[in-house]
C-alpha cells in the first residue's frame, strides 16, 4: 500500500532506478510486500519552485509518502531517513522535504480488488 510520489528537480534515470530498488527493499525488511509499494517521480523545473520570494536553484524533492497510518513513529522516522539517504548526494539532505499522509488501508484500492464489482462490457 505504501506510495511514494517524488517531485524533483533532479533528471537522473540511475538515481531513480536505486532509490525505487533501495526503498523497496528497505520497506520489506519492515513486513510489506514490495509489490504494493508504488514509487512515482515527478520531473519539476526549479524556475517553478520557490523558499519565499527566491527560487530554489539547487536540487531539490519533495517528497510524499502514504502510508498505513497505524504505523509508528519510529517507522515514519526511518523511512524518512532512509529516503533522504537515498537521494543523496543528488539532492542535499537540506533540500529534501518530506511529508507523510497516513491512510487506512482499508480505504485504498486498486483495480484488480475492485474487478469483480466492476461490470465488464
Amino acid at each position: 500500500m505504501p506510495t511514494i510520489t517524488v517531485d524533483t528537480s533532479v533528471d537522473d534515470p540511475a538515481l531513480r532506478k536505486t532509490f525505487t530498488k533501495n526503498l523497496s527493499l528497505w520497506l520489506r525488511t519492515q513486513g510489506v510486500d514490495i509489490n504494493h509499494v508504488i514509487t512515482r517521480f515527478n520531473q519539476v523545473n526549479d524556475q517553478d519552485v520557490f523558499s519565499g520570494p527566491f527560487p530554489l536553484t539547487s536540487a531539490f524533492a519533495f517528497v510524499r509518502l502514504t502510508v498505513d497510518h497505524a504505523r509508528t513513529d519510529t517507522f515514519r522516522r526511518e523511512l524518512a531517513e532512509r529516503v533522504v539517504r537515498e537521494l543523496g548526494p543528488r539532492v542535499a539532505p537540506g533540500r529534501v522535504f518530506v511529508q507523510f499522509d497516513p491512510v487506512d488501508p482499508r480505504l485504498h484500492f486498486t483495480g484488480a480488488s475492485l474487478a469483480e464489482a466492476v461490470p465488464h462490457e
